[in-house]
């Protein structure tokens, strides 16, 4: 059964991955599409026990999406080792059932990712606008806000009763 959990896990991430690239590129706005697997992250690090593994989540995340987008290598791991930990110790002072402070996580959460994303980019020497940061900045973390309604009941639910649910050995 515990495999099952870490296989979910990966075709969350692959899906979140792909998606942004594929469906999504049809659904942008202004060119802009939502950061899934920033998303994903956040709903990762909120559901986790421990910060280690929030953070190893976060890294392990980033690593593997700098590797798809092959560009600078360790730019996402950083940003989302950092977007796990704010996420991990938010929820511990939050409510996790009640969706409207998670609309508010997400977004805060996405917007600082997204800040460091366009932060880190200057400084290894995008040619990026800083109205152009502004405008994907804004735009990403109203999109994964957006999207929040609809994913996250699935996953949080998951997390407590269904296959993403923690099981400890005693329990297996």
């Amino acid at each position: 059964m515990r495999y099952i959990r870490y296989l979910l896990l990966a075709v969350l991430f692959f899906f979140s991955l792909i998606l942004p690239g594929t469906l999504f590129h049809f659904w942008s706005w202004g060119g802009v599409k939502p950061d899934l697997v920033m998303l994903l992250t956040i709903y990762f690090a909120m559901h986790h026990r421990s910060a280690v593994y929030a953070l190893g989540t976060g890294i392990i995340f980033g690593l593997l999406q700098d590797l798809f987008l092959g560009k600078y290598i360790g730019m996402y791991a950083l940003t989302l080792m950092v977007v796990a930990g704010l996420s991990f110790w938010l929820a511990g002072r939050w409510y996790r059932e009640n969706l409207f402070l998670t609309l508010v996580l997400v977004f805060g959460v996405s917007l600082a990712g997204q800040a460091m994303i366009g932060f880190l980019g200057l400084a290894v020497g995008s040619l990026w606008s800083p109205t152009e940061i502004l405008r994907l900045v804004l735009g990403i973390a109203v999109y994964n806000t957006i999207l929040t309604p609809m994913t996250y009941p699935w996953i949080h639910h998951s997390f407590l009763y269904g296959w993403l649910r923690y099981r400890p050995k005693y329990e297996r």
